[in-house]
């Protein structure tokens, strides 16, 4: 099967899109989680009105370890692939449909 110049575009775009999309929701998701715990460290540190509270800590580190940036990663990395593809075929075959209903001016 060999591949025309338009399908190794996509195919490249798709890998591009997978792992830049893909690291870039992954670090972005990760700091994001970080940042929030540590506002839980420092609202309930604030309550309490003492720093090093191993309760803080605690609380922290639970949410910490009970959300994880792999399930929003993998949605925004591999679900708009076959949305484009998708999207891409549907086009070229509306264009095709379109043209086939006008008649042949070639004469």
């Amino acid at each position: 099967m060999k591949l025309g110049g338009s399908k190794r575009i996509g195919i490249v775009a798709s890998v591009a899109w997978i792992l830049g999309a893909g690291a870039y929701t992954l670090i972005t998701v990760g700091d994001a989680q970080i940042r929030y715990a540590s506002s839980l460290t420092i609202s309930c540190e604030k309550a309490d009105n003492w720093q090093g509270s191993p309760e803080c800590d605690a609380r922290s580190t639970d949410y910490l370890a009970s959300v994880s940036p792999w399930p929003e990663t993998a949605i925004v990395a591999f679900v708009p692939v076959p949305l484009a593809w998708g999207t891409a075929y549907l086009l070229l075959f509306l264009v095709g449909w379109i043209r086939r209903g006008f008649p042949d001016s070639r004469g």
